[in-house]
């Protein structure tokens, strides 16, 4: 069986740092999909990665 979300309310905006499946793969009823962070962390975070890369 195939869900899919179409929408999904959040208490704020952010980015989504992480997925905890491969496509295709079944999941279970209340796993953990996906890791957001707060746009403000991620704004935080950014800089960092991009110093490392350079």
């Amino acid at each position: 069986m195939t869900h899919v979300i179409n929408a999904i309310e959040s208490p704020f905006d952010g980015v989504v740092s992480a997925f905890f499946f491969e496509p295709g793969e079944l999941v279970s009823d209340g796993m953990l999909l996906a890791e957001v962070i707060a746009e403000v962390e991620a704004a935080e975070v950014e800089p960092a990665e991009a110093e490392e890369s350079a």
